[in-house]
């Protein structure tokens, strides 16, 4: 009988040019597992192999571009379906691991499936067609049908469990701090000159909650600022456009005109660490995420946290953030305000960041991954 390692074949569709958070969290959790020692093999299956280059030297590791995955949602979910686990088969993969929402429904192999969030079902209005019709058509029957369902977070598993309750198999595997943001002690002096601005990061899309922002920050302006405050800060919105965006660039006319409002588009990482270095709080009053890098990135380098008291941000951001209803807009306008003219206390919330983040780690998340792997190989 053939003896050979077990071979694991990571679906990472999602990795592209400019990856957020799904593609970054495969880039930083096939980072973390090959650092690791393990008696596994691996095939990456990719868009963007170039993603996985500093792969090329670990003989345990393969990567597979997949020229047809690339395209709307119906070309991927063929991909998916269909080619997917042909490739498992020709591979002779013994586990698929989906590092997505969605798994073939009939593979050769063994299959774990990673659920990142549910916000496609819990706020069904945040996602947009035709991919929230493919998730309700194809996500109950991938999770009813792996072998194991790894989630990003205690809040999320918490999720699966309830709209999916004959899937008992889930294990959290919680995921790290985006190792750039920890790479290396801080070593820059915040910026403080200029006026004091409020950052956002991420996708401009309804999920976001940035209706809400912007009422929020619109009514903070209205507002008499504190005799030591010579103006409110203002307001930077940092992400690629969304969907569903037309009624937010309307709202945004306004703030863009008097000059409290900017836009910048996707950032790397290092102009993501100068605006974090740079602003005086990020918010993050997601109505729903399956965990929040922006939370733990901000964290990382000093800055203030305000974001929503329930679910993953809640888990993720502890004690160690000011939390607030996503959906009382009221309240995230007095946090802003609070936080804007209490300079002790953005002190401390600044301090007790990096303690946070360095308790989330892609070790952590890697080790717990191997041990799904053992435990359906075994």
């Amino acid at each position: 009988m053939e003896n050979r390692a077990t071979h694991i074949v990571l679906d990472a569709l999602l990795v592209n040019e400019k990856p957020t958070g799904v593609g970054r969290s495969i880039l930083e959790l096939t980072q973390a597992m090959a650092q690791l020692n393990t008696h596994y093999e691996f095939t990456i299956l990719t868009t963007s192999p170039e993603s996985f280059a500093w792969l090329e030297s670990n003989p345990q590791w393969n990567v597979k571009f997949c020229a047809g995955a690339t395209g709307g949602t119906f070309r991927k979910a063929f991909f998916s379906q269909f080619k997917i686990p042909t490739l498992c088969r020709q591979l002779k993969a013994d586990i698929l691991h989906s590092l997505q929402f969605v798994a073939p429904l009939f593979v050769p192999c063994l299959s774990v499936v990673t659920v990142h969030d549910l916000a496609w079902q819990i706020f069904p209005e945040t996602v947009e067609q035709p991919r929230r019709g493919y998730y309700q058509l194809l996500v109950p029957q991938s999770l009813k049908r792996a072998n194991e369902i790894v989630t990003n977070s205690q809040a999320t598993a918490d999720d699966v469990k309830k709209y999916y309750p004959q899937c008992s198999k889930v294990t959290v595997t919680p995921f790290g701090t985006p190792s750039w943001a920890v790479a290396e002690p801080i070593a820059e002096q915040r910026n403080t000159e200029g006026r004091p601005f409020f950052l956002f990061v991420g996708t401009l899309e309804p999920r976001k909650n940035l209706e809400r922002i912007l009422k929020a920050y619109s009514r903070l302006l209205e507002k008499d600022p504190a005799p030591q405050l010579t103006q409110w800060p203002s307001l930077l919105l940092v992400g690629s456009k969304g969907w569903k965006d037309s009624h937010l660039r309307k709202m945004m006319q306004p703030l863009l005109q008097s000059g409290d409002l900017k836009i910048e588009d996707y950032c790397d990482t290092p102009r993501l660490k100068e605006l974090y270095l740079s602003a005086q709080a990020l918010l993050f009053p997601s109505l729903h995420e399956g965990f929040g890098f922006p939370i733990l990135e901000a964290m990382a380098l000093q800055l203030p946290v305000i974001t929503s008291g329930k679910g993953a941000m809640a888990e993720v951001a502890g004690q160690y953030a000011l939390l607030v209803d996503a959906e009382n807009t009221d309240q995230l306008c007095s946090q802003m305000a609070i936080l804007s003219q209490t300079p002790e206390l953005r002190e401390r919330l600044a301090s007790d960041g990096p303690r946070r983040a360095r308790q989330w780690t892609w070790e952590q998340t890697a080790l717990k991954t191997f041990e799904v792997y053992d435990n359906i190989s075994g």
